[in-house]
C-alpha cells in the first residue's frame, strides 16, 4: 500500500513537472521560429507555439524576399516533418522559411495580401485541410519572381481540400478588378486536381466600378496544370512564351451578367464543355453553348443601331445555340472536327467539319507546349473541310434589311448581289475553272436560298507549312 502511493505520489510529481514546464517550453520554441522567421529577411508580430496541438500560429507576418506579401494570421496544426528534414538537422523549431518543406492536417491563413510590380492580389481566408508541401527551391527565380515561386510551390503540392474567400487581384496601371466570392479546390496532387470550384466571378475596369462580365458559378473536374506549372517555373519564361496545355476532362460555366453584356441585350445561360478518354492517345470532346440570346434594349448609341438592324430584318431577338464535337487521334495522326454548329431559329443552320492528317510527333509536343508556331514545323496537313449552310430564313432577312437602307426592292437586291458574287475577282488571284463554279454555287443560293455545300478535299492535303502561301498570290508550293 505504502508502495503504490509513492508510486502515484511520483507519477503526479512527474506530470506536475511536465505540465508546468509546457508552456516554457513552447515560449522557448516561439521565440526560436521568430527568430529564425526574422533571419530569413522576414518580420512577425507574434509566435505562438501549442506543443500538445502540434500547432504554430503567426501574427502579422511580413514578407519582403519575393514581391510584398503580408499576412494577418497564420496558423497550422496537426504539424508533422519529414523523416529526411529530421535527420539533417532541420526542424520548424528552427524557424520557417521559404522554400522548406510543411506538412499539416490544417492550415489556416486570414487577410492574405500579395503586391508585386504594382498589381494586388488579396484574399480573406484560406484554409487548408490535409496540406503536404515538399521542399522547393528559391533560387534563381528569374524576372517572374513571383509567378515562378507560385509555380514550384504548387508542383511541391498536394492537399485534400482548399477553401479561399474574397479573392480580389488589381492590375498594375489600369487597375481593372478581377474578384472571386469564392472558391474550393479538392485532391489538389502536383499539380492535378479533381475538382474545382468557382462561385461569384465578377471583372471590373477599376475598383468600385460595375462589373462588366460576371458569372455564378465555374466548375471544372479533371484540370491538368502539370505543364503549366513548369513552364512558369522556369526562370527563363516571359509572358509572350507558351505555358503548356492544360487539361480538362470537365467543365462547365453558368449565371453570365455584368454591365457588358447587358448592355447590348445579352444573355447567356450556360456553356457545358466535357472531353473524354476512349483509349491510349485517343480521345473527344464536345463544347455547348446554350440558351444565348441578343435583344438589344432602347438604350446607349450601339444597341439601339442594333436593335433597328434587327427590326429591318424582321426580328426582335436572335436566339443562338452552338455545339461542337472533335476528336483526337495520335496513333493515327488524326486532328479532327467532326461536327460544329451554329443555329438560330428562322435564321440558319451553320456546320463544319474539317480536320488535320499526318500529324507528326513535332506537331502533338507543339499542342501539348502551346507553341502555335512550332506547328508550323510539323508534318500535319489540312486533309479536308466542309462548310454547309442550311438557309431558314436568313438570305431573304438579309435581303430585305439591305433593300431597306439602299431604297430597293428585295427582288432587285437579291439579283444585284448575285450578279455581284459571280463577277467577283480578288486581286492578284487568277480566275479558274473551280473559283468559276464555286461563285456560282454562292449565288445560286443567293438567289434560291436552300443549303449551300462547300466540301473541299485537297490532294494531297495542304501541309501547315504551306499556310503562309495563301497570302501570296499564285499556286501552293
Amino acid at each position: 500500500m505504502r508502495k503504490s502511493t509513492i508510486a502515484a505520489a511520483a507519477v503526479i510529481v512527474i506530470v506536475g513537472l511536465g505540465a508546468a514546464a509546457l508552456p516554457l517550453a513552447e515560449q522557448y520554441s516561439a521565440r526560436q521560429i521568430k527568430a529564425g522567421i526574422e533571419l530569413g529577411g522576414a518580420t512577425v508580430e507574434t509566435v505562438e507555439v501549442g506543443l500538445l496541438g502540434r500547432r504554430v500560429t503567426l501574427r502579422n507576418l511580413h514578407v519582403r524576399q519575393v514581391g510584398d506579401i503580408s499576412v494577418g494570421r497564420w496558423e497550422a496544426s496537426g504539424l508533422s516533418w519529414p523523416l529526411g528534414e529530421l535527420l539533417q538537422g532541420r526542424t520548424p523549431l528552427s524557424g520557417l522559411r521559404l522554400g522548406d518543406p510543411l506538412q499539416a492536417g490544417h492550415l489556416e491563413l486570414k487577410d492574405l495580401r500579395i503586391v508585386e510590380d504594382g498589381a494586388t492580389w488579396s484574399i480573406g481566408s484560406f484554409s487548408v485541410a490535409g496540406f503536404n508541401l515538399a521542399r522547393y527551391e528559391v533560387a534563381d527565380l528569374g524576372a517572374m519572381q513571383f509567378a515562378a515561386l507560385a509555380a514550384r510551390i504548387a508542383a511541391a503540392l498536394s492537399f485534400t481540400r482548399l477553401e479561399q474567400t474574397q479573392t480580389a487581384y488589381s492590375a498594375a496601371g489600369s487597375g481593372d478588378r478581377t474578384a472571386v466570392s469564392s472558391f474550393t479546390v479538392e485532391a489538389f496532387e502536383h499539380g492535378r486536381v479533381g475538382a474545382l470550384a468557382f462561385a461569384g466571378i465578377e471583372a471590373a475596369p477599376k475598383a468600385g466600378a460595375a462589373p462588366v462580365l460576371s458569372m455564378s458559378e465555374l466548375t471544372v473536374k479533371g484540370l491538368d496544370l502539370t505543364r503549366p506549372l513548369k513552364a512558369l517555373s522556369s526562370a527563363a519564361w516571359r509572358p509572350s512564351r507558351p505555358i503548356g496545355r492544360i487539361g480538362i476532362d470537365k467543365a462547365s460555366a453558368s449565371g453570365f451578367g455584368g454591365e457588358g453584356l447587358t448592355r447590348y441585350g445579352i444573355s447567356l445561360a450556360a456553356s457545358p464543355w466535357r472531353a473524354s478518354a476512349k483509349a491510349r492517345a485517343i480521345s473527344d470532346s464536345r463544347t455547348r453553348i446554350d440558351g444565348f440570346v441578343l435583344a438589344p434594349p432602347l438604350t446607349g448609341l450601339e444597341a439601339i443601331q442594333l436593335r433597328l438592324a434587327l427590326q429591318m430584318m424582321g426580328l426582335r431577338e436572335v436566339r443562338l445555340a452552338f455545339d461542337c464535337t472533335g476528336s483526337e487521334n495520335r496513333p493515327a495522326g488524326e486532328l479532327a472536327i467532326e461536327r460544329c454548329t451554329l443555329a438560330g431559329p428562322d435564321l440558319a443552320e451553320i456546320a463544319l467539319s474539317g480536320g488535320l492528317v499526318r500529324a507528326d510527333d513535332a506537331f502533338w509536343k507543339a499542342v501539348d507546349e502551346g507553341d502555335g508556331a512550332a506547328l508550323l514545323h510539323s508534318t500535319a496537313a489540312l486533309g479536308g473541310a466542309k462548310l454547309v449552310v442550311t438557309d431558314k430564313g436568313l438570305v431573304e432577312r438579309a435581303l430585305k434589311a439591305l433593300a431597306t437602307t439602299t431604297g430597293r426592292t428585295a427582288p432587285e437586291m437579291r439579283a444585284l448581289v448575285a450578279r455581284e458574287i459571280r463577277q467577283f475577282q480578288p486581286s492578284g488571284v487568277l480566275i479558274t475553272e473551280d473559283l468559276t463554279k464555286l461563285l456560282d454555287t454562292v449565288a445560286r443560293f443567293v438567289e434560291s436560298g436552300g443549303t449551300l455545300t462547300l466540301d473541299a478535299r485537297p490532294d494531297p492535303p495542304v501541309g501547315l507549312d504551306k499556310v503562309s502561301s495563301f497570302r501570296v498570290p499564285g499556286p501552293i508550293g
